[in-house]
């Protein structure tokens, strides 16, 4: 076996890749790191955009760095830049998925895993346990993928086949991990080691590609709906609307009024409509959408948006004017435009509920609607259903 590829047994300071695999994987991570800053980053920024490109660059980083390590004649760093800074790349992209959905990302985890990562390698690089705590730092690696693989199809609003790359690509990590960490606790030979030092590299170059393409599309998907948030902006969050609706109902049960009426109101086979149309059709019919909602509903209505192309309102009318209200949404929701991007046919469905200010609550009021307006799309779509008051509880 040629000594620049094994010169040890144990050591893991000696066992690496051989010259073209690193190569391959510099010009596969430069590629990546371009895609996501040109397409990502500049084309639509955001704090998940932000945190993938840093995951990229420190790919990158690492890969750059094993070949000027080989170039210089510094064998001890070759090892801890190549695969120490490759460790936390899986969590970073974990920490991006995180504020797509709006939670806190956590992205020091994955720069700390990177950090620690590269100095554990230089540590124990040329001693007796360089080999397990380099299975064990992949393992790590593993588990943050893992954990984006999870939260990639966690939301069902994210998950679609986009995802798909990432998450096979993810468990791929977790695989090669596991044996290795077997394989160690087994006993290593010389063959072994070179064997899944080479899987790593060739992983975790195709994590690189799987990942750019599946995260290039999430954050398309998620700058479609910032597109609309930004037209929309009149539109309340879910946590306004709930403290607005709670505060209302009080009002409403001091003063005994029975007026108001809790709406959902929401596109059907929204899902199958995206696949069928593509992110930015899709886009604009959900923008449509909420245009109709808002300029039908009186000002005083709250509405809210739950997610693209579903709102909830809350409005005090009688029963006739919301009746009237609603049907005039689902029916200019249904009119086709003659410039319309989408030339399928485009339908809503309501679930309307009559409020008891006395006893509801806004949590109960979300459910009840959403299970009337469920049961419309269940009887075929382009229709309303209405719900009375709650029953009163003993």
């Amino acid at each position: 076996m040629s000594p620049d590829i094994l010169m040890g047994v144990g050591e893991v300071a000696v066992v690496a890749p051989p010259n073209g695999l690193i190569i391959g994987q510099t010009t596969v991570v430069t590629v990546c790191v371009a895609l996501m800053i040109w397409m990502g980053l500049l084309a639509r920024p955001s704090r998940a955009t932000l945190i993938w490109t840093l995951a990229m660059i420190l790919a990158l980083l690492g890969s750059y760095g094993s070949l000027a390590s080989v170039a210089m004649g510094i064998d001890v760093l070759r090892h801890p830049v190549s695969f120490g800074l490759l460790c936390g790349v899986p969590a970073l992209v974990w920490s991006g998925l995180r504020a797509t959905a709006r939670l806190r990302p956590h992205a020091w985890i994955g720069v700390l895993q990177s950090v620690g990562s590269f100095l554990a390698l230089l540590a124990t690089t040329q001693g007796p346990y360089g080999s397990l705590v380099f299975r064990v730092l992949v393992l790590g690696a593993a588990l943050g993928a893992a954990l984006g693989a999870i939260e990639s199809i966690r939301d069902g609003a994210r998950a679609s086949r986009h995802s798909l790359p990432l998450v096979v690509a993810s468990c791929a990590i977790l695989l090669v991990a596991t044996v290795g960490l077997a394989g160690s606790a087994a006993g290593t030979s010389a063959a072994s080691e070179v064997l899944f030092v080479r899987a790593f590299v060739m992983i975790m170059t195709v994590y690189v590609i799987c990942v750019t393409v599946s995260l290039l599309f999430v954050a398309d998907r998620r700058a479609g709906a910032s597109d609309v948030l930004k037209a929309l902006d009149t539109l309340l969050p879910v946590p306004v609307m709930r403290s607005l609706t709670q505060e209302r109902l009080r009002r409403a049960a001091i003063r005994h009024e029975q007026t108001w009426s809790f709406i959902d109101i929401r596109l059907d086979d929204d899902e199958d409509l995206r696949d069928a149309t593509g992110e930015a059709a899709h886009a604009s019919t959900v923008a449509r959408f909420e245009r109709i909602v808002s300029a039908t509903f009186p000002a005083d209505a709250d509405i809210c948006r739950v997610a693209p192309g579903h709102v909830t309102v809350l409005v005090s009318q009688s029963f006739a004017a919301v009746r009237e209200l609603v049907r005039t949404v689902l029916n200019e929701t249904s009119a086709r435009e003659d410039d319309a991007p989408v030339t399928l046919g485009i339908t809503a469905s309501a679930g309307v509920i009559a409020v008891d200010a006395a006893v509801d609550s806004y949590t109960a009021l979300a459910a009840r609607a959403a299970a009337a307006v469920e049961d419309a799309q269940l009887q075929g779509g382009d229709r309303w259903v209405r719900v009375g008051p709650a029953p009163a509880t003993a």
